[in-house]
C-alpha cells in the first residue's frame, strides 16, 4: 500500500510542471495549445544535451532544467508568433510546430536515446532505496508550485485569466495584448519541456513520440481537479495540484484491480465525453469561451 502510494506521488511530481503548463495555456488563457507535446518532447532533448557535463551534480541538474525550460520556451514562442504575427489560429499553429519541431528533434536526436550511460542527477538526495528519486523531484515540486502559487497572485497570473475569458479586453486600455498570449504560451511550453525531461531521465530514454497523447492526460487530469476542487475563485492553484493526484490515483487503482492500461486513453475519453456531455448541456457553457471544457 505505501509504495503504490510513493509511485502514485512520484508519477505526479514528474508530470506536475506539464500540468501547470496545461493549466496556465488550456484553463486561463482557454486556447488549444497543442504544442505543449512538441514542447514536452524538445524539452527532454535538450535538457538530456547536458547529461555528461563535467560540474558538481547539484548545478548539473540546475542548468539541465534551464536548459529543458529555454527549449520548451522556444516551442512556445514558435506556436504563439505564428498565432499573433501570422494571425493563424492556434490550433493550425500548434500543428505547424509539431511538423517544424518533428524535422528538428530527427535532425538533432535519434528516434530513441537511452540515458542509461549517464549518471542521474534525480538520485542526488537518495533516501529512499526503492524510489532514489522521490526527494529531489519533490523539491523541484516545491519549487515549481511556490513559483506558480507566486505568479498567479501578480498581474501577469491575473490577465491570463482575463484574457481567456475576454481578450479584447487589453486593446480597450492599451495593453499588449500579444505580450500577454506569447508569454502565457511560453510559459506554458516551458513548464511542459521540464516534464519532458523529468520523465525521460526517470525511465532513462527518450523516444520522440514520447509526448503524444499528454494534452488528453492534461484535458483529463484538469477535469478531475475541477471535480475535486470547488472554488468561486477564477482560478486556484489547486485544481492541477488535485487533478493530477487524482488522475495517478484513477491509474492506480485500475492497475490494481487488474485493468488492462494499454487501453488506458480510451478511459481518458470517455471520462472527458461524460464530463462534456453533462457541462455541455448547460447553454451558457455552449456559449463561453472554454473550447476545452477545462
Amino acid at each position: 500500500m505505501i509504495n503504490t502510494v510513493l509511485v502514485i506521488i512520484e508519477q505526479s511530481l514528474l508530470h506536475l510542471p506539464l500540468m501547470f503548463g496545461a493549466y496556465i495555456s488550456f484553463s486561463l488563457l482557454k486556447v488549444p495549445d497543442l504544442s505543449i507535446e512538441t514542447a514536452y518532447v524538445f524539452g527532454a532533448i535538450t535538457g538530456s544535451q547536458l547529461l555528461g557535463a563535467q560540474m558538481p551534480i547539484g548545478l548539473l541538474l540546475a542548468v539541465i532544467i534551464i536548459s529543458s525550460l529555454v527549449g520548451g520556451a522556444l516551442v512556445g514562442f514558435v506556436a504563439s508568433m505564428l498565432t499573433q504575427k501570422g494571425m493563424f489560429p492556434h490550433l493550425l499553429s500548434s500543428i505547424i510546430t509539431f511538423g517544424l519541431f518533428h524535422g528538428i528533434n530527427q535532425c538533432i536526436s535519434p528516434a530513441y536515446v537511452s540515458l542509461t550511460a549517464y549518471g542521474n542527477p534525480l538520485t542526488l538526495c537518495d533516501v529512499i532505496p526503492q524510489h532514489p528519486e522521490l526527494l529531489m523531484l519533490l523539491l523541484i515540486g516545491i519549487i515549481i508550485t511556490c513559483g506558480m502559487y507566486f505568479l498567479l497572485r501578480t498581474q501577469i497570473g491575473y490577465a491570463y485569466a482575463v484574457y481567456g475569458n475576454n481578450p479584447q479586453f487589453f486593446s480597450c486600455y492599451g495593453i499588449s495584448t500579444s505580450f500577454v498570449f506569447i508569454s502565457g504560451v511560453m510559459l506554458a511550453n516551458a513548464l511542459a519541456g521540464v516534464s519532458g525531461y523529468l520523465f525521460a531521465q526517470s525511465n532513462s530514454f527518450i523516444e520522440l513520440n514520447m509526448g503524444l497523447g499528454k494534452a488528453l492526460l492534461c484535458i483529463t487530469a484538469l477535469i478531475l481537479g475541477k471535480a475535486v476542487v470547488r472554488t468561486q475563485k477564477p482560478f486556484s492553484i489547486l485544481i492541477p495540484l488535485a487533478g493530477t493526484f487524482a488522475y495517478f490515483t484513477l491509474q492506480q487503482v485500475l492497475l490494481k484491480v487488474g485493468f488492462n492500461l494499454q487501453y488506458f486513453t480510451a478511459v481518458q475519453a470517455l471520462l472527458v465525453l461524460s464530463v462534456l456531455l453533462h457541462t455541455y448541456r448547460n447553454k451558457s457553457a455552449r456559449c463561453g469561451t472554454d473550447n476545452l471544457g477545462v
